[in-house]
């Protein structure tokens, strides 16, 4: 744990407590000389630092960054060890009527009642929140992005005092970094900082429904054998079964017609959209999963139950539960996404039906759990006691590598293009490949690039891309920029 100040504004009152885990650079690397820390942030907001590091540590940033750092990463304020700790009651999470949207993806959304009564659950939500952590002795006014980029810079100023610091090859006193998709917002910006500041979050849907559509042409290239759900001749054929999925899920004509199960098709609606999003950010691993889990979706939907849709998600589910690790519980996004964003504070279902209607139509998959954030904020009264809303831009002591994948379902490499010539020197790195964050596509050239740049400093070359490799079901697909958006 790293003590400091719970305001760094009044140093010498309250303390928060930080919790850290390393993993130990080797005497003697292959690598070569110590180099020092390389700190880590997860993303979110509302990631345990110290989970990510127990559950892909070993497996995944090690052989990539290399053995002669110390891996480190943190609990941002209010979240998983973290002391005073965001604790409140849970809420239940809201999700999802029949729009085209621009990646050809049809389905139904929610009806005005459920958002009345989502937004109604927030208000609830943001007072039994206030009322347990938003005093001045709570974590609440203090987990903004601000407090948290400035725990890392004592994390770093704690490190360069101790004997290890000394003897790094490195200078322990500047910041090596790597921060995935939120983390990018303390780092330097795969988050689009003015989208995500103003609490817009348009940018995130953007790429969210390609992701998903990426199954279809995955799918239909490995044939039925490796994919059961799998039909017709064409990939068309594929995404047309998917969308017959929703037929008996039209929630808003449900309620209307007052059908006895209109509940049941709401709660279902919300997990079947929800399970297949989550797919797309490791497509690799979800996506032959997901090709179950819809055939049991088609079973399950001729007698419907929420138990029955409950149980086709997780079939398939191959991520076991890392000894150690903490389930998130829904306080911790909103403690920081809406103390950062707290413009909507106060605005009610109709005040943001407008805004919620063009997510829907952005993203017939993603576009209702990004307005259920909205949700939250309206009726999070806490207030960030330091907030920063830009400008965003400066010239940096070494250059930054951003890391993008040609879709991306969470945070769209727009966002790299747009923001690299604001931190001159910096350049973009491009995989082409589906998933969040370069862990989605799991590509062999870019993990030995990213290697290359923290062991030396070395940025790539500008316009550099990684081609496609092997995704889902072993098999390469096209997923170029120019190849998604000929569809």
């Amino acid at each position: 744990m790293l003590n400091v100040p719970l305001d760094y504004s009044q140093p010498n009152r309250s303390r928060a407590a930080i919790p850290l885990i390393k993993i130990s650079a080797k005497a003697n690397s292959p690598n070569g000389t110590y180099q020092g820390m390389l700190l880590l942030n997860p993303g979110g907001p509302g990631d345990s630092g110290v989970d990510l590091i127990l559950t892909i540590g070993n497996s995944y940033l090690g052989p990539v960054i290399g053995t002669n750092f110390d891996i480190v990463s943190f609990d941002p304020r209010g979240i998983g060890r973290s002391r005073p700790l965001a604790n409140c009651s849970q809420i239940a999470e809201a999700n999802d009527k029949i729009t085209k949207r621009a990646f050809g993806l049809v389905g139904p959304e929610e009806p005005d009642a459920f958002w009345e009564e989502t937004f109604a659950e927030a208000r609830t939500f943001g007072t039994q929140c206030a009322s347990a952590i938003g005093g001045p002795d709570g974590a609440g006014e203090h987990m903004s992005t601000p407090v948290v980029a400035t725990d890392m810079v004592s994390i770093i100023d704690a490190f360069a005092a101790t004997p290890r610091g000394m003897k790094a090859a490195g200078n322990s006193s500047l910041l090596n970094y790597w921060g995935f998709s939120y983390g990018s917002f303390l780092g330097r910006r795969v988050v689009d900082p003015d989208d995500y500041s103003s609490g817009r979050i348009h940018q995130n849907v953007i790429y969210t429904d390609a992701a998903v559509a990426l199954f279809f042409t995955y799918c239909h290239l490995a044939g039925p054998k490796l994919c059961p759900f799998y039909t017709g001749t064409t990939v068309s054929d594929i995404e047309a079964r998917f969308e017959d999925l929703f037929a008996t899920l039209n929630a808003t004509h449900a309620v209307a017609q007052k059908f006895k199960n209109a509940t049941v098709i709401i709660e279902s609606l919300q997990i079947i959209k929800g399970t297949i999003r989550n797919n797309a950010v490791a497509p690799i691993s979800s996506f032959p999963a997901m090709a179950q889990q819809l055939i049991a979706y088609e079973s399950v939907l001729k007698n419907l139950t929420v138990d029955g849709i409950n149980a086709a998600s997780e079939i398939g589910a191959t991520s076991p539960v890392v000894p150690g690790t903490i389930v998130e519980p829904p306080e911790w996004l909103p403690a920081v996404f809406c103390t950062d964003s707290p413009s909507i504070f106060n605005k009610t279902y109709r005040d943001l039906k407008a805004s919620i209607n063009t997510l829907e139509r952005e993203s017939f998959v993603g576009g209702e759990a990004w307005a259920s954030f909205w949700a939250y904020c309206t009726s999070w009264p806490i207030r960030a006691k330091w907030r920063f809303a830009g400008p965003f831009g400066a010239h940096t002591k070494n250059p930054i590598l951003y890391i993008s994948n040609t879709i991306d379902p969470l945070t769209p490499i727009d966002n790299s293009l747009k923001w690299s010539p604001r931190f001159p020197g910096s350049q973009v790195l491009t995989i082409e490949g589906v998933g969040h964050t370069s862990r989605g596509p799991i590509n062999a050239c870019a993990n030995s690039k990213i290697g290359h740049f923290f062991q030396t400093g070395e940025l790539p070359g500008a316009g550099t891309i990684c081609k496609a490799e092997a995704g889902a079901f072993g098999v390469i697909a096209n997923v170029s920029s120019a190849s998604i958006f000929a569809r």
